[in-house]
């Protein structure tokens, strides 16, 4: 072989030899970081290799500020309220009576024996508030009116059975008691509904739909102060008088009926009551009781069980510019008075049809509502201060209200289910009543035959079969002696008009 093809052939496999050793130590390069990033990669996520070292941690304040600054006045207005605000579920039965019997048996029976009660068992559910360590809860009437059965469920789960201490149609309020010997339950601190500023926060807290998913806890939806002294105009049937109401529109859902609305110092500003809407659904536009009104009925029906209403004896109405001016008064706005019962407190006081009304307690009035809002919530026996304009003079006159007559006139309650009162000289003065014959229904009850009958709250029964009733002896007389199968013909008055209303005993 030639010496240069030696040569050749060395350098060939010098360099082969050198390439060889390069790929060799580069693919040991890369096989080792591979393996040291999976080593890596299975210290992470392998748990019993983790050590404090192998975690980096913030040491520093940031996490806390941050937190801090999470607490804002809302959140700290829901957690001072939320373990105060409950959930209430209520057993109820509903009566519904038969109204169009077809013909065949049914309509003989319908005929004989007047119409078939048909009554089932029904559930609902709603919201309320806390308001002393011993159980007393706030709510709305309508969440437990003809309740049964009642179920307070706490924040912390715990249940307890409740009981109506009080109601109040009217105001749509009603007090429950935690049947309870505990007198450490968390408590909400009522606040002033008098001094709200449109646009400032409203913090809606309740049970919408009840609590979901088994969690006791309330929902808390936000919004601003929409409006306030917003005066919904009454339902027909409907006995609840919604005035000076606050407007909202933090999200209130079914279920959030007597829950709280709260400003941002975590007071109670009102009693979430019920909402407008078109998809039955929250649209924006709920509304609740202002709590300053709640406070004047809350004693009430703590000690009494209902609103004791007072008697004035006046009625008022709005002063147009032309009333004004026939009558020769200064004001030209406000209100005027219109009737004076004879024998009642106003005319004891020295009002007098044609009077001015300036003031009442240094508040001016300007509606009819805002006059119907002092008397609603007058009590016996405190003194009312008037500010009248009278042929160009201004007087200052003291008003003290009474209990209203009917509550001291004699009572029956009969077998259909009404509570009559005697028209005494002092009721007919109350209710304008010009001839005191007959008997006052003073009350209706919810479930009794009157009621289906379709009797109502002031009702006078002027005759029973075609005899004229006197007085309250002679009514009771009249309906004691009625025997099982005997028909009976009902002569009332109404607001003037008169009416038949018949049912077979």
């Amino acid at each position: 072989m030639k010496l240069d093809k030696i040569v050749g052939l060395l350098v060939i496999i010098l360099i082969g030899a050198f390439l060889g050793s390069a790929s060799t130590y580069g693919i040991i390069k890369i096989i080792s970081a591979v393996n040291s990033k999976k080593q890596v990669a299975q210290t992470l996520f392998d748990t019993t290799a983790m050590t404090p070292n192998a975690i980096q941690v913030n040491t520093t304040s940031e996490s806390d500020n941050i937190d801090n600054s999470r607490k804002n006045a809302i959140v700290k207005a829901a957690q001072e309220v939320g373990p105060a605000v409950v959930s209430i579920s209520v057993v109820q039965t509903q009566i519904y009576r038969q109204t169009n019997p077809g013909f065949g048996a049914d309509f003989w029976d319908y005929f004989f024996y007047g119409p078939r009660e048909y009554r089932r068992q029904t559930h609902s559910m709603g919201s309320g508030i806390i308001i002393n360590p011993e159980g007393y809860i706030l709510t709305n009437d309508h969440v437990v009116r003809g309740s049964e059965d009642i179920t307070i469920t706490l924040t912390s789960g715990d249940q307890y059975k409740g009981k109506i201490i009080g109601s109040d149609e009217s105001s749509d309020l009603a007090v429950l008691k935690i049947i309870s010997n505990k007198k450490d339950f968390p408590y909400a601190v009522l606040g002033n509904s008098d001094d709200l500023m449109i646009g400032e926060w409203a913090i809606a807290i309740g049970n919408p739909f009840g609590y979901l998913l088994d969690d006791s806890k309330p929902t808390v939806t936000v919004g601003v102060i929409s409006a306030t002294n917003r005066d919904i105009k009454p339902e027909a049937g409907f006995k609840q008088v919604y005035r000076n109401m606050i407007q909202t529109d933090a999200a209130i859902n079914p279920g959030n009926s007597g829950g709280a609305l709260v400003n941002a110092r975590g007071e109670v500003i009102g009693v979430n009551a019920f909402i407008f809407t078109s998809s039955r659904g929250s649209e924006g536009i709920g509304f609740a009781i202002p709590i300053n009104r709640a406070k004047t009925v809350i004693a009430d029906l703590i000690n009494t069980g209902q609103v004791v209403k007072a008697w004035v004896g006046m009625r008022v109405q709005k002063i147009t510019p032309m009333m004004a001016q026939s009558l020769n008064l200064e004001h030209k706005s406000g209100l005027v008075v219109t009737e004076v019962d004879d024998m009642s407190p106003a005319k004891q006081a020295g009002i007098h049809p044609g009077d001015g009304i300036i003031s009442i307690n240094n508040r001016k009035l300007d509606r009819e509502s805002d006059w119907e809002d002092i008397i609603n919530y007058a009590k016996a026996g405190q003194s009312i201060s008037l500010k009248l304009t009278r042929n160009n003079d201004t007087l200052n006159l003291t008003l003290i209200p009474e209990e209203m007559p009917i509550e001291h006139a004699p009572t029956y309650e009969d077998r259909f289910g009404l509570k009559l009162a005697a028209i005494t000289s002092k009721v007919a003065s109350m209710y304008n009543i010009r001839d005191n014959r007959g008997v006052l229904v003073k009350q209706v009850a919810e479930n009794g035959i009157g009621a289906g009958l379709g009797f109502q709250e002031g009702d006078i029964i002027r005759s029973v079969n075609r005899r004229m009733i006197t007085g309250l002896e002679d009514y009771k007389k009249i309906i004691e002696n009625l025997r099982p199968g005997m028909q009976v013909l009902f002569i009332i008055e109404r607001q003037g008009e008169m009416y038949y209303l018949a049912i077979a005993v």
